[in-house]
């Protein structure tokens, strides 16, 4: 999720779409993936793990120098592609902990945390197909809004539920209708705006729902 959010963020200062959040959410997210590196690196791994890790660390180097400086269209396309690196490491590392750790996340769970991921990927697609013009960027729009909406179908018929996730839910549900208007609205200043206020909406609304299936999870393994 992170790495999708730093290129969105990239992308958002490009276009000069509230500026100030823009910067203050870059320096945070910069900060919350160093301190989830710092932390890994203190857990036994294992060599899959280690392995893993190296491959994440690396791919958030080249990253982190590009953000450092100050967005270009040129230098846009480049931190997308180092953001994409770096997604794919850090996927790669999560199959890498699944199969090495002591038991195996719920499916519910793991889906509902990527659509924290969805979100963010569909933000920055979009805020890069207007600002770039990039026909890649737009192509991916309608495939990861149908991930997006088959996710949470499926969460909204899973079985482990609790009255705060049946309202999360609803929550997500308005929000992602707003998302995906600002998606249509594409080519205007209020639908760009309400391109980053939902996804960012969304991440916190799906951090809750993931909270609250992992403590479902909980009570019934107890």
């Amino acid at each position: 999720m992170l790495s999708q959010r730093l290129v969105r963020v990239a992308a958002q200062l490009l276009a000069g779409i509230d500026v100030q959040r823009a910067r203050v959410l870059r320096t945070q997210s910069t900060e919350r993936v160093q301190q989830n590196l710092d932390h890994l690196a203190t857990l036994e791994l294992g060599a899959a793990g280690v392995l893993a890790l190296g491959e994440v660390q690396s791919a958030w180097n080249g990253l982190a120098t590009l953000l450092a400086a100050k967005p270009t269209l040129q230098g846009l396309a480049e931190i997308d592609a180092r953001g994409e690196a770096l997604l794919l490491a850090a996927e790669a590392m999560t199959e890498a902990l699944e199969a090495s750790g002591a038991r195996r996340a719920l499916r519910i769970v793991n889906i509902c945390g990527r659509q924290r991921m969805r979100a963010q990927h569909l933000a920055k697609d979009a805020l890069l197909a207007s600002t770039l013009a990039a026909s890649a960027s737009r192509d991916r729009l309608l495939p990861t809004m149908a991930e997006f909406e088959a996710a949470l179908l499926e969460l909204e018929r899973a079985p482990l539920s609790s009255p705060e996730i049946r309202a999360g839910l609803v929550t997500a549900r308005d929000e992602w209708l707003r998302l995906v208007g600002g998606v249509q609205a594409l080519d205007s200043p209020e639908g760009r705006a309400t391109l980053v206020r939902s996804s960012e909406a969304l991440v916190d609304t799906f951090e809750r729902l993931t909270g609250w299936y992992e403590h479902s999870l909980q009570v019934i393994m107890s």
